[in-house]
């Protein structure tokens, strides 16, 4: 019983917080130019409010292994996706970046409004168009200076299974040369997709190391994308045992 309102408290709180970060954050975002840098902000400090609400409400700690393996050059962090948490939390941890998403995401009250300001690669679930969008937008978030979080499995995916990959992060990766990162995370143990109520303990997420541009240039797409996704996979299933 004491958990559960625990966890009530956790979405009380995130509720309360949300409402008045938006009345805040509304009137000088909307009516006055404000710059990405500032957005950008913005979005930052309502990430480290979840992640730290979910920390004191849920028991919901993490564990980072391999920041030090984050390059210095701009580059594309291809990671899989479980929860809501990790989509959240990568905000802490990776430079300067956008994101692709699924567009009725801003359909969401307050956090679609939230998701807008920040302008990520917004695509329809499931169109012929969206890789020609990640690609086309992708190219000129990089020439703006920004990273990119990509979720190759386009959707979360519980734990206990594995999609294929789709290949736009690598396609990106081989017209812009810029590096790949690749992360794993066992999000999806706490914090399951399509349920409320989450489990304490702690998430660990691995920074599992680097493909440099020359690599990306030297091999084929289809073949660097089965590897990435092998990787990812194998790590990813080392966290969940």
């Amino acid at each position: 019983m004491l958990w559960r309102l625990r966890i009530l408290s956790f979405y009380g709180l995130l509720s309360l917080f949300t409402f008045i970060f938006f009345l805040i954050c509304y009137i000088p975002v909307t009516f006055f130019n404000v710059n990405y840098q500032i957005r950008y902000r913005i979005a930052i400090i309502f990430s480290y409010a979840f992640v730290w609400l979910a920390k004191i409400c849920c028991g919901l700690k993490y564990e980072v292994e391999g920041l030090e393996k984050l390059p210095e050059t701009i580059s594309i962090v291809i990671s899989n996706h479980q929860s809501f948490w990790d989509q959240m939390f990568m905000q802490l941890i990776i430079p300067k970046h956008s994101w692709v998403l699924k567009r009725e995401l801003f359909n969401i009250p307050l956090l679609g409004w939230g998701l807008r300001m920040v302008k990520p690669i917004a695509v329809d679930r499931g169109t012929n168009s969206s890789v020609a969008q990640i690609l086309r937008e992708g190219q000129e978030k990089i020439k703006e200076g920004l990273w990119l979080i990509i979720f190759p499995e386009s959707t979360k995916v519980p734990p206990d299974r594995t999609v294929k990959f789709k290949p736009s992060a690598v396609k990106l990766a081989s017209i812009t040369k810029v590096p790949i990162v690749m992360m794993a995370h066992n999000a999806g143990l706490f914090w399951p997709r399509g349920f409320w109520f989450k489990q304490p303990g702690t998430i660990k997420v691995k920074i599992i190391g680097v493909i440099e541009k020359e690599e990306i240039e030297q091999t084929d797409v289809r073949i660097l994308n089965d590897k990435v996704e092998q990787i990812i996979n194998s790590e990813k299933q080392k966290l969940l045992n």
